[in-house]
């Protein structure tokens, strides 16, 4: 038994043991290089230590290979091992693990404040995590054998990393030109993303703090300072808003600064914390300083536990497995390393330029991302505030019997044509549009509304999406769960979160309002009255192309 228990520790430290490594010879390898994966230690330019795990290819005498740098989103980790959480559900280790396999070298660090790392977590500010992507590179070149050189000399570096990890490598691009290929997945454009219309998404504020309390050993103090902790109140204030503007690409990309690295941005349509147009506007600047950009545009990525959205294989964050777009199908840790293949190995391009899903099994293989639109007139129309989508939850057992027993009972019944519903308990849909054949519902809606009601100015408050019922059926869902705030009365001439879904025959498509949301469960304004919403809705609808 004494045995056995020191065997077990001796193994648990030999795999927790961190390595020393001298400084590497440039060049190709002179031996053979088996292999291998070991813990190391950073240190930064201010003086922490990053933990990170090496992954360490096998590499022939005369060869060399390129390098991944990998780093995980805000409260994550790094895979120590490829049998781990990272390295088995999350998709900045898989595709990372699947590369080292594949004969890449993989760095795979955790940022300051998080893991082993030493720190405090400063929410990517410039010269702390944006400058230790640096800081890594540095250390990779000066300390890994055979790493492998572009014609144009420079290092054949990627890196990957999903919502946090995504903004240090986007982030990193605009400072660092030994960056080639990278892969944010599930990121930010602009931070504000976080608080449209300063309006902080409450659900997941809490969850950004709760948990990360816990995953950084209660060091995210950051958010309990001036100015970020205006918004436990629910809304955040102008010091706020500036201070994430200037910690986005596109406080650089408005100035007029060029990213240094080509990048495959992953987002998906259903992520309720950075939209898909985050990808889409990071794929304009990106192209506008010369650089490759190009967009997956699968359905997931920070999804909502169930009821809140629906549930689809993990809380939190979850990534497709799979993508399908036109003629293309491939996993999605495949089309990563296909990327790295192309731009790290010169290997020919397979990876399409614009891949837009529909659902978790079919999509549209484009050029540019769909901009067709036709507008629709919103009449005027009346929501309770809150009570309008407080209960829909719990209307789901009566909607599911309901469409049971219209089935049976009344199959030849017609409810294309019934009157707006809800408004009170429910959410309020107002239909303006029927598919009369199969049809994509694919782009980026827009509304033009009037917001009035009863109540003062600032206690008028509403949450808009784009909903779906289908035909013979009594639910409405909130296509791709994405709803904006509209705080206060007034004019919204706005996008709204791109959507993606296919149309049945018979579907009715409409502007879907909520008095109340559990999305934003401590926005909503809670002074009884009735909001009035008209104008108009744009919706993207196309026919479904022939391929």
């Amino acid at each position: 038994m004494r045995l056995a228990l020191v065997s077990f520790w001796l193994i648990l430290a030999t795999g927790c043991a961190t390595t020393d490594l001298p400084p590497a010879a440039p060049g190709p390898a002179t031996a053979a290089i088996e292999q291998d994966r070991y813990h190391v230690r950073i240190k930064t330019h201010d003086g922490i230590e990053l933990a990170a795990t090496v992954y360490q290819p096998a590499i022939e005498p005369g060869e060399t290979a390129p390098l991944i740098v990998t780093t995980h989103g805000y409260a994550g980790f790094r895979a120590k091992r490829p049998f781990s959480i990272y390295g088995k559900t999350m998709i900045t280790g898989e595709a990372a693990i699947e590369a080292w396999r594949q004969g890449y070298w993989v760095v795979f660090y955790e940022q300051r404040g998080w893991g082993g790392s030493g720190g405090n977590v400063e929410f990517m500010a410039p010269d702390k995590e944006v400058k230790d992507v640096s800081t890594v590179i540095d250390w990779s070149l000066e300390h890994l054998p055979a790493i492998r050189h572009l014609p144009d000399g420079k290092p054949a570096i990627g890196m990957i990393g999903e919502s946090y990890g995504g903004g240090a490598q986007t982030l990193a691009a605009f400072q660092d030109d030994r960056l080639q290929a990278l892969v944010p997945v599930a990121t930010w454009h602009d931070l504000n993303a976080l608080a449209p219309h300063k309006h902080q998404k409450t659900a997941w504020g809490a969850y950004m703090f709760f948990l990360g309390a816990f995953s950084s050993r209660f060091d995210t103090g950051f958010t309990l300072k001036k100015p970020m902790r205006s918004a436990f109140s629910g809304t955040v204030s102008d010091d706020a808003t500036d201070l994430m503007y200037e910690r986005s690409p596109a406080f650089f990309c408005d100035r007029g600064d060029a990213p240094k690295a080509d990048a495959l941005f992953v987002q998906g349509f259903r992520d309720t914390v950075f939209p898909l147009q985050e990808a889409l506007k990071n794929q304009d600047c990106w192209e506008n300083g010369g650089r490759d950009a190009r967009v997956m545009a699968i359905q997931g990525g920070h999804i909502l536990p169930w009821p809140v959205q629906k549930w689809s294989g993990k809380p939190f964050f979850n990534t497709d497995e799979e993508v399908a777009c036109g003629d293309y199908q491939a996993t999605l840790v495949d089309t990563v390393v296909d990327w790295w293949d192309e731009k790290l190995k010169g290997e020919a391009p397979v990876v399409p330029d614009t891949c837009v899903t529909l659902d978790y099994e079919s999509g549209l293989a484009e050029h540019d991302f769909p901009e067709v639109s036709e507008s629709y007139p919103i009449p005027k129309s009346k929501v309770h505030i809150p009570w309008a989508g407080m209960f829909d939850g719990f209307m789901i057992p009566a909607d599911v019997t309901g469409d049971v027993l219209r089935a049976m009972f009344m199959s030849g019944a017609d409810r294309r044509f019934l009157e707006p519903n809800g408004g009170f308990g429910r959410p309020k849909f107002i239909p303006v549009y029927i598919a009369h054949e199969n049809e994509v519902l694919s782009g980026v809606p827009r509304i033009d509304l009037r917001l009035d009601g009863t109540a003062s100015k600032f206690s008028t408050r509403v949450f808009v999406g784009v909903g779906v019922q289908h035909a013979n059926r009594r639910r409405v869902h909130v296509v791709s769960e994405q709803l904006t705030p509209l705080p206060k009365k007034g004019f919204y001439d706005e996008e709204l979160p791109a959507i993606s879904t296919p149309l049945a025959p018979g579907d009715r498509v409409g502007l879907v309002v909520y008095g109340y949301t559990w999305q934003y469960f401590f926005n909503p304004s809670y002074w009884w009255s009735q909001a009035r919403v008209s104008g108009k809705l744009d919706l993207p609808v196309m026919e479904v192309p022939e391929d």
